[in-house]
């Protein structure tokens, strides 16, 4: 019995020291942009470009319409020309599970809502949000299973050319335990608790 209980609570191990707790795959908030000050028209990210059009990068004192949040970027810089946002990189991915997720608030300006497409090859996912002008910085959350290794990549557009776009913060996407695994350990935790009841 103790062998038993022992291989589960190593099976369990084993698998849970690999990749089995949430990690973080990639990571921006933006903050530490352009020396930590807001720009119009920016286009040096560290972790993304901007094609066909514009972005600004603005907060912290700076056009800021969400205080207290930091630097984040309006979708639709100040050229009459929404741009692309696109990950600089492919982002490798193992198979697995992976948790996406990105803040969009109004642009706080403009009357017009703001149309923002987001696009993946996060099994190929597409998604279009109509944020309105008033709309809190909010959170939005999608989860994927990618069945096999794959590089993606992420990309925001703004629909429009106002000058005034809906606001992209804190994007993230983040690899997430498989359940089975979670189960396992489950079973090894409790094995070895009960293990140590009857040394007791």
């Amino acid at each position: 019995m103790k062998k038993t209980i022992f291989a589960i609570i190593v099976i369990s191990l084993m698998l849970v020291s690999g990749n089995s707790f949430a990690s973080v795959v990639f990571q921006d908030n933006f903050n530490l942009e352009h020396g930590g000050t807001g720009v119009l028209n920016y286009n040096n990210f560290t972790n993304w470009v901007v094609t066909n059009g514009t972005v600004d990068l603005i907060g912290t004192n700076f056009y800021d319409l969400f205080p207290g949040n930091g630097l984040y970027v309006d979708l639709d810089g100040s050229t009459g020309n929404a741009g692309v946002m696109t990950t600089r990189n492919t982002i490798t991915l193992a198979p697995g599970n992976y948790v996406l997720s990105f803040y969009l608030g109004g642009n706080h300006r403009t009357d017009t809502p703001d149309s923002v497409i987001i696009q993946s090859n996060l099994g190929s996912y597409s998604e279009t949000f109509v944020i309105a002008r008033n709309d809190p910085l909010t959170k939005f959350t999608r989860t994927f299973n990618i069945a096999s290794s794959t590089n993606a990549t992420l990309s925001f557009e703004n629909l429009g050319g106002d000058n005034q776009g809906a606001i992209l913060d804190n994007v993230e996407l983040v690899a997430t335990p498989e359940p089975m695994t979670m189960s396992l350990l489950g079973l090894g935790l409790a094995g070895l608790l009960k293990l140590r009841k009857k040394r007791v």
